[in-house]
């Protein structure tokens, strides 16, 4: 049944108001192989592909699409449109910044998974919780292999500092009653998408709380803990009690996105500092009368903390001006003001102009 992959009432809503042909069927895409897709319809598995003319978003693992039969034998239903997406997450493609990569589709909460046999990596974290909360969704921490940390106490407490208030889970798989605790949190028709390095667990977690091997798992090599890329593909398992776990594969580089709600999302204390600032559009870099500035040299900010914050912020504007040309026209006006205004300042006159 559709609802055993998240259907509700929101998506029939949306399949009511889309237009979509007659003799159309609904279905949600659980993985993707280079140019098919395989779709679960209410029916069953099928594999679909994409034939001819094709308007709108490509599909990915998570969207919900509707199809038709044909065109062959070979093809037994062809991707007609994608649904509006309730929630998606992006990253800039590795090695063109500037190109959006969809990594998951629809999912209700995002798993950033940690393995706790390597300190945490606090930029890393503030990385994957911006696009995480970017995406619509909601973040949640993970932090696997909590047998092999030396002081369970005080990696919690370093992922605290930089989650601010998004909810760590601890887990081992060699602890059933851990894994127990996250399976609670299992709810039916609930999406989550696991995102994080390889090496982290991820596969491993989803096969301990599918109780099945559904996903492949790799040996993570003994002398830098990375993993090698044993998840090829995003791919969607319904595991017991109802809800559907997205695993995806180890990333070695993250670029962010779209960062305006995620930066918000992630740094909540530089946020609410920001209402102060003299001027509305304060980059808190050197602006005089910068209430987060103000801040760090109280140490009430990290300083390490508020440059990832200006490093994260301007990925995100140079993605912007890549892209839209309203953008790039805005901040060409804002340089050339800058440079006006340093001309007549007294400070950069020379004597006698």
């Amino acid at each position: 049944m559709l609802t055993d992959w998240g259907w509700d009432d929101h998506w029939a809503a949306l399949l009511a108001t889309g237009g979509a042909r007659p003799e159309a069927q609904v279905g949600r895409v659980s993985g993707q192989e280079r140019d098919r897709w395989d779709v679960q319809l209410e029916t069953g598995p099928v594999v679909g592909r994409i034939a001819g003319k094709f308007s709108g978003i490509y599909p990915v693992t998570g969207d919900w699409v509707t199809v038709h039969p044909g065109p062959s034998p070979s093809d037994p239903v062809s991707i007609d449109s994608v649904l509006a997406r309730r929630a998606h997450m992006s990253r800039g493609r590795a090695g063109e910044g500037n190109v959006e990569h969809v990594l998951a589709s629809n999912m209700d909460v995002v798993w950033i998974v940690h393995g706790l046999d390597t300190p945490p990596n606090p930029r890393r974290l503030e990385r994957y919780l911006t696009a995480a909360w970017e995406s619509g969704a909601v973040p949640e921490i993970v932090l696997t292999k909590a047998d092999l940390a030396p002081d369970i106490a005080e990696a919690v407490a370093a992922v605290e500092a930089v989650a601010i208030g998004v909810t760590v889970h601890v887990v081992s798989l060699e602890q059933a009653a851990s894994v127990e605790q996250l399976r609670a949190h299992l709810r039916p028709g609930r999406t989550i998408a696991l995102l994080g390095p390889s090496g982290a667990g991820k596969s491993s977690l989803i096969n301990a709380l599918a109780n099945a091997s559904l996903s492949a798992i790799g040996e993570v090599r003994a002398t830098d803990k990375k993993g090698r890329h044993t998840t090829t593909r995003r791919e969607l398992f319904p595991v017991p009690g109802g809800a559907l776990l997205m695993d995806t594969p180890g990333l070695r580089e993250f670029r962010v996105w779209a960062v305006d709600e995620g930066l918000v999302g992630t740094f909540p204390e530089i946020d609410a500092l920001a209402a102060a600032c003299r001027f509305r559009d304060c980059q808190h870099d050197a602006e005089p009368g910068c209430a987060v500035i103000a801040a760090m040299q109280d140490g009430g900010i990290d300083a390490e903390r508020l440059a990832s914050y200006r490093k994260l912020k301007a990925e995100g504007d140079y993605l912007d001006r890549k892209s839209d040309p309203l953008a790039q026209a805005a901040a060409v006006a804002k340089h050339k003001t800058a440079m006006k205004t340093m001309k007549y300042h007294q400070k950069f006159r020379r004597d006698g102009n």
